[in-house]
């Protein structure tokens, strides 16, 4: 068959996918499906089927599937509607900034392989330099080439220990040094979040400052999930940053953790004593609705417990994070439909806790509706397989969200990610 696949090849991912297929075959039915493999290896993949036009073309731009994965014209379509190859709900992980490898496959309407083309998305642009970091710190920093008095984010991942490094890179990007810094789960740092010391985010900051490239008057930070915890927390403490961007954040500060369960440890600490912290109380009516979840193999989700547990605003009062203390604006990103914990409740008490903050007029509280956990930057890009759960022993934990909902809600989150920035960081640079 003399079918042409016309493709930006080394596009970013933040890009739009523009593809045309050639068929030759005016108003004939095909099948694509594309696949790709995360960090750990495991296999994704979509499929969707398309009527050629007229003139025996499939242009992704501008045509809908009639059948597949998705439905609409979206030609991101088949990257966001991926799932894993085994059926089962599982996490996405990309996390380091090396480029993706995608595989598509045109098949004819008898499932006949016609046309087999490989092309890769990036992270990363030529004019950006990698420095991985392993000294009193662990994390990796990208930055661009031949720049002089860049402000500088750290940026933070929640308790799935995520280093965002392909996130920073694309931040970096936009004009920005960014560290992706690890504060648990790598060598040298404690095994889960417990006894962490807002000193080590210090000693990311001192790092960043020790550059000739960065200007110290222009720090900000970052963090998704348990990360916004610690974000928001070290802002209260230190007026050097100048921006802050909580997503799908907390509003108190929770016991530590380890292998994702609470311990009675602290999570974090300042100057050798603990933050006052919150341990969810587990019943036994909850550990038989595991169970009985697990037994029958059912999706599990624990928000409607967390939602009974933030009801309660007088008992959570003593381990609020101290928001108000900030010296800097605050953009807060919540999904309506978090089922890791309620982060839109959580964000609508804090943004009545700052009706009266400082920065009150530059404050901005961002919600997507039918969106979950992990559907925001930096946790999440657009056009890439989307995460709505993971499975382990046949146990499937429920994140929230559709991917549809988590790929809008990611694309947007980068943009209004890039518009804070700017506007709080004051992007501008010498060359």
């Amino acid at each position: 068959e003399d079918i042409k696949i016309l493709i930006e090849n080394e596009s970013s991912v933040l890009d739009d996918f523009r593809a045309r297929i050639l068929t030759n075959h005016p108003m004939a039915s095909f099948k694509l499906s594309l696949r790709t493999t995360d960090d750990n290896k495991r296999k994704f993949q979509s499929q969707a089927t398309f009527k050629s036009d007229n003139n025996g073309v499939i242009d992704l731009n501008t045509q809908a599937p009639i059948s597949g994965n998705y439905t609409s014209v979206d030609s991101n379509g088949l990257f966001w509607s991926m799932s894993s190859h085994d059926n089962k709900e599982q996490m996405f992980i990309k996390q380091t900034s090396a480029p993706l490898t995608f595989i598509m496959e045109v098949y004819s309407d008898s499932d006949r392989l016609l046309k087999v083309f490989t092309f890769t998305r990036c992270f990363l642009l030529k004019d950006i330099e990698i420095l991985p970091v392993n000294e009193t710190i662990v994390g990796t920093l990208y930055y661009p080439k031949n720049k002089t008095s860049l402000p500088a984010i750290v940026l933070l991942g929640g308790s799935d220990g995520s280093v965002h490094e392909s996130s920073a890179a694309l931040l970096a990007t936009q004009g920005y040094a960014v560290l992706a810094l690890a504060y648990f789960g790598k060598k040298g740092l404690p095994k889960g979040i417990e006894n962490i010391p807002l000193e080590y985010v210090e000693r990311s900051f001192n790092f960043l400052e020790s550059k000739s490239f960065v200007n110290n008057k222009k720090f900000g930070i970052i963090g998704h999930s348990r990360g916004s915890e610690l974000a928001l927390l070290y802002a209260s403490k230190h007026s050097r940053i100048r921006s802050v961007i909580a997503v799908a954040p907390s509003a108190i500060v929770f016991s530590g953790m380890l292998n994702f369960q609470a311990t009675s440890q602290p999570a974090w600490t300042y100057k050798g004593e603990p933050f006052r912290f919150y341990t969810p109380e587990r019943s036994f009516k909850d550990t038989v609705s595991f169970f009985r979840h697990l037994i029958l193999k059912k999706p599990f989700s624990n928000i409607e417990k967390m939602k009974q547990i933030i009801n309660d605003e007088d008992k959570l009062k003593p381990f609020k994070i101290p928001i108000q203390e900030i010296q800097a604006p605050i953009m807060f990103i919540s999904g309506t439909d978090d089922h890791v914990q309620p982060a839109e409740l959580f964000v609508k008490q804090m943004q009545h806790t700052l009706r009266d903050h400082k920065y009150s007029e530059n404050n901005k509280f961002l919600f997507y509706k039918g969106a979950g956990h992990f559907s925001a930057f930096p946790a999440n890009l657009s056009n890439l397989p989307q995460t709505l759960g993971t499975t382990n022993f046949n146990m499937t934990m429920i994140f929230g969200g559709t991917k549809e909902n988590n790929a809008k809600a990611a694309q947007q989150t980068w943009a209004e990610t890039i518009r804070f920035l700017k506007t709080t960081l004051a992007n501008s640079h010498k060359s």
